[in-house]
């Protein structure tokens, strides 16, 4: 299993990501992390990051997904998509 965490800065990079990780035919993608009382989730990265972007651009909302941390997520896959995601990937130090 490929674990990796992951930062997306803005609107653009949930596109790129979402649109990389949908590339993925034959496993899932979830994205995991914690929420504002630090309670875990775990999401599909293909088809809610895509609902959540439709969702603010159709409703001009700033603040669609406010109470998630989105620089602290982990994407997990079955299998290595590296070389789909690594432009968001975080190398820690």
């Amino acid at each position: 299993m490929m674990k990796a965490k992951i930062e997306l800065t803005n609107i653009e990079d949930v596109e790129k990501f979402t649109t990389a990780v949908s590339q993925v035919k034959d496993c899932d993608v979830r994205l995991i992390g914690r929420d504002e009382n630090g309670e875990p989730w775990n999401i599909s990265a293909k088809s809610i990051l895509c609902s959540l972007i439709m969702s603010q651009k159709a409703q001009n909302r700033p603040h669609t997904a406010h109470e998630v941390d989105w620089n602290t997520i982990w994407v997990e896959c079955e299998r290595d998509i590296y070389y789909l995601i690594k432009d968001f990937v975080v190398v820690d130090k």
